[in-house]
């Protein structure tokens, strides 16, 4: 019996988080939140007020507990804005969600649309990748041309578009979508290959852009990763993870490109078409160097080589402490909530043993 309570009550603990809260409970929480800072404002100037006298004073104590004030409305001050910042993004994504609810019958059939929009991200980045790798059409089976494939893509990028559309009908701010889910538009752009472009006859000359192209359409496979991430984001805290995968990918994409403008000249290199240089990039920066599938002749190359080493090892811890900290976090908050109380009640001491002194003086 004591074990069922202990896990309702654990469970009803658990339900008080931002993504929970209801509409109203999330507006009276932004109110308050705002007044909490304003609070906060006013009594970081009381602070300053008593300080300066003491400073005027001479009291030897003043710096220190400057440090321990400055220190403990500062936490108050990140841990307020922070949740303002959570709570009108949970407002907003709460406020597009239930109008989407609204118009296609339920929030059961949000979630299938959901996971219908996540499979077809899932298969378009899989024809991409065999698109790019597969080699020409006649070493493919026929539904696997590459006409074929942009034609699935094409449909699939009209899916997604509506699918924005129908996000940005339903939000209160519009600004907040196109913050948020401006990769959903992104990757609702298709981008023809070579073969597309042949077809125009005389236009083909188009087809010099076919690098640059090809470029994008790397970018797309990068966006489509991205877009994966956001759908995990509702699971957990994943923002920090998403800038160190952003920075992987443009560190990998630069040094594919220099590597390739530096020593992809000659056929017989590792590095000779861009598609190599990627992967001599991706190497480098995930493993440190020890990929060995290319070693640089000139210094240019080498000295490219160890920014990306330095830059990889970096990146990676970023993700590896990231992923700890997820894990990690309930244990952290409890740390912190230790640390303000024990700065709260050795505040109250230091003030209690210098109004003595005070009186005394008097």
């Amino acid at each position: 019996m004591r074990t069922t309570k202990l896990t309702s009550a654990i469970n009803q603990l658990e339900s008080i988080s931002v993504n929970r809260l209801t509409l109203e409970q999330t507006q009276g929480l932004i109110a308050t939140t705002h007044q909490a800072l304003e609070e906060l404002g006013i009594r970081a100037e009381q602070d300053f007020e008593v300080l300066s006298k003491d400073l005027a004073d001479a009291n030897p104590f003043v710096i220190r507990n400057a440090k321990r004030k400055l220190s403990r409305i500062q936490t108050q001050a990140d841990y307020l804005l922070t949740l303002k910042e959570n709570l009108e993004d949970s407002f907003q994504k709460k406020y597009m969600e239930d109008g989407m609810a609204r118009r296609v019958g339920g929030h059961r059939t949000l979630v299938y649309i959901e996971a219908f929009i996540l499979s077809l991200i899932v298969i378009v980045l899989g024809l991409l990748i065999y698109d790019m790798t597969a080699g020409p059409d006649t070493e493919r089976p026929g539904w696997l041309s590459s006409n074929n494939i942009f034609l699935m893509d094409a449909t699939c990028c009209f899916i997604f578009m509506s699918e924005f559309l129908f996000r940005l009908s339903c939000a209160h701010s519009k600004r907040f979508v196109w913050k948020h889910h401006w990769v959903d538009f992104v990757t609702s752009i298709p981008i023809p290959g070579e073969a597309q472009l042949a077809r125009f006859g005389r236009l083909a000359r188009l087809a010099r852009f076919a690098k640059f192209l090809r470029l994008l359409r790397f970018a797309r496979l990068f966006f489509f990763l991205w877009r994966g991430m956001d759908k995990l984001q509702d699971v957990m805290d994943v923002k920090m993870m998403k800038k160190t995968i952003r920075w992987s990918a443009m560190a990998t994409l630069g040094g594919a490109f220099l590597i390739y403008q530096l020593e992809g000249t000659e056929s017989a290199n590792p590095v000779s078409t861009f598609g190599k240089a990627i992967w001599w990039s991706f190497t480098t920066v995930l493993t440190g160097g020890f990929g060995d599938i290319h070693n640089p002749i000139s210094t240019s190359g080498q000295v490219l080589t160890g920014l990306l080493v330095i830059v990889g090892m970096v990146l990676v811890g970023v993700f590896t402490a990231t992923l700890t900290s997820i894990f990690v976090g309930q244990q952290n908050e409890g740390e912190s909530e230790s640390i303000d109380f024990i700065r709260a009640r050795l505040d109250e001491l230091t003030d209690q043993t210098t109004k003595p002194a005070d009186h005394e003086s008097d």
